[in-house]
């Protein structure tokens, strides 16, 4: 939406200036859009998000009102990302503009999950794919069934499950609430069945079999 200001002699500043912090890193002078998160403006690139993401190719394909500069294009007028938190947001830009690209201003699960979360909600696909393998590599088989349940990753969950349910250990308190009382539950049964050769042929083919059939089957 755009601010409008009565004619006045001495302009003061705009309340969006004065209300809202330009980002100290992602505020860029040649920047091409404004976006507004929680209390930060950020100036980036159009080009990227409207190369990378379906769903900001769409948006910047909208026709505009006539008479009126489009939405982003001024602070007055940020685009407002609703719903999306500073810190996530900052790892995502972290990976469009990396300081220094022989290394990653990000590196830990949690990090990387933001950039998969976003990336994920806003169709890029080759960033979510970056956050997939980054993940994959730091992640235990409990939190890749998590996150393959939650951003939709089917590949992850059989072996995942698989893992879990052959290890010797037992879901701790941690895991359990991460996974939820269902798949808690059916991992403790496979476990069981599992447990006993006199139940299962315990080869691991027999027990993918058996993880596919209790938590994958439509």
């Amino acid at each position: 939406m755009t601010l409008q200001h009565p004619e006045r002699s001495n302009p003061e500043p705009s309340p969006r200036r004065s209300r809202f912090n330009e980002h100290p890193r992602f505020f860029f002078a040649d920047g091409t859009v404004i976006f507004l998160v929680e209390k930060n403006l950020y100036r980036v690139h159009r080009y990227f998000f409207e190369r990378d993401s379906a769903i900001f190719a769409s948006m910047f394909s909208l026709p505009t009102v006539a008479g009126e500069r489009p939405e982003g294009e001024v602070i007055e007028n940020p685009i407002i990302l609703e719903g999306v938190n500073a810190v996530d947001f900052d790892r995502f830009l972290a990976v469009l503009y990396p300081i220094n690209f022989a290394t990653r201003d990000i590196g830990s699960a949690e990090e990387w999950t933001s950039v998969l979360s976003l990336a994920s909600r806003w169709e890029f696909t080759s960033l979510r794919e970056l956050a997939m393998q980054h993940l994959f590599l730091i992640t235990s088989a409990v939190e890749r069934i998590a996150l393959g349940r939650r951003y939709d990753i089917p590949s992850w969950l059989g072996p995942a499950y698989a893992e879990v349910c052959e290890r010797k250990e037992p879901l701790n308190l941690a895991e359990g609430r991460l996974l939820g009382l269902e798949d808690a539950i059916c991992i403790g049964q496979v476990r069981h069945t599992i447990r006993y050769s006199s139940n299962l042929n315990r080869h691991h083919d027999s027990i993918v079999a058996l993880v596919r059939d209790v938590f994958l089957s439509p």
